[in-house]
């Protein structure tokens, strides 16, 4: 094989395992109470005008989610307005991941679904269908694949509080046996962050017959009708190509980094949010050349005590962004080390409340 030939082939291979790999979109709603959806990049496909999608404060908090404290929140009522919002990229093979965190306050004994994904030029094929319902006062999540002719919703065996921030990631499966036997799971969190992807999800997984998902572009918020959708407050939404970059506070924002380099955060001075910007370079080494290796990103207080571990996974060459909130720290000067095999970069920032 020609050098050219099998430098080709790297850089292909490289590419592939990047777009594997990476965050497809990121909604922390971190704007002014009061504004609609519209005004930030969220489209209206149907609704009309009727209870406008808007942002409301706070925001919502879950321990340990990389995308909990930061911005406001998006009220969804039982009626009106439905937008969705597009993804970086569509992506139709593997496994997306989408999470988020919700408190539902009040429900129907019917149930109604609230939050969906759809294909990058539909806005009728929800997919990844996520059902709130109440049921002798406790709240019951549910999942179907398709519309309810198309397969069965399957709701949770165990019940749920109104009132009580859960995290909910679920999960597409892309299968290539037939074009009906794509299958979907979701996970239900009331506390802390799982250290692996459960084998047992809290429904799923969920076929149908139905035909699967041409590709999944868009994540969609649904305010049903006012006889079975529910009431609630959604914040954090996260899609991904695995459950690990879930919990991995990162988004792929390029993929020519030319350089190993921390960049300034901004703002600066800030409160309580900043973002940090990273370029991830290719190791030189023959045997590894197209990796990026191990990324780790920390946050330290003035007196050298780490605070925060921000990144610390394995990323292949790009440009890559990630959130920090000293929402429980004091004003003060805080630093943020990014380590590699090759590199190593220390910068100061400023958090004034």
């Amino acid at each position: 094989m020609g050098i050219k030939l099998f430098t080709f082939l790297i850089l292909i291979f490289s590419s592939a395992l990047l777009l594997q790999a990476q965050t497809l979109l990121l909604e922390n709603f971190n704007y002014p109470a009061g504004d609609s959806l519209g005004a930030h990049g969220w489209v209206n496909f149907s609704g009309g005008a009727t209870n406008v999608l808007t942002v409301v404060s706070p925001g919502l908090t879950y321990s340990g989610y990389p995308l909990s404290g930061i911005g406001n929140a998006c009220r969804v009522l039982n009626s009106g307005q439905d937008d969705y919002k597009s993804f970086a990229v569509p992506d139709s093979s593997g496994s997306v991941y989408a999470a988020f965190i919700v408190r539902i306050d009040t429900a129907k004994t019917a149930g109604d679904y609230f939050f969906g994904l759809l294909p990058s030029t539909s806005t009728t094929s929800y997919t990844a269908r996520i059902y709130a319902k109440d049921s002798a006062n406790s709240l019951y999540f549910g999942l179907s694949k398709g519309a309810a002719t198309q397969g069965p919703i399957i709701y949770s065996g165990n019940s749920f509080q109104f009132g009580v921030i859960y995290l909910l990631i679920v999960k597409y499966k892309f299968n290539t046996y037939s074009n009906t036997d794509d299958s979907l799971s979701l996970y239900v969190f009331s506390s802390g962050i799982p250290s692996a992807e459960p084998a047992v999800p809290s429904i799923g997984p969920v076929g149908g017959t139905g035909t699967d998902a041409s590709n999944l572009g868009r994540v969609a918020l649904r305010q049903g009708t006012a006889s079975q959708a529910p009431i609630l407050t959604i914040d954090g939404i996260k899609v991904t190509t695995t459950q690990s970059l879930i919990y991995a506070n990162i988004k792929t924002i390029g993929t020519n980094a030319d350089k190993f380099e921390l960049c300034q955060n901004y703002p600066n001075p800030f409160n309580p949010g900043t973002t940090i910007k990273f370029e991830v370079f290719k190791v030189n080494t023959p045997l590894r050349r197209g990796e990026g290796g191990r990324i780790i990103l920390k946050v330290y207080d003035i007196l050298g005590k780490e605070v925060a571990t921000l990144v610390n996974e394995k990323l292949l060459p790009g440009i890559y962004e990630t959130n920090f909130s000293g929402n429980r720290l004091p004003s003060g000067i805080y630093f943020y080390k990014l380590e590699t095999n090759e590199f190593t970069s220390v910068k100061k920032m400023i958090l004034l409340k």
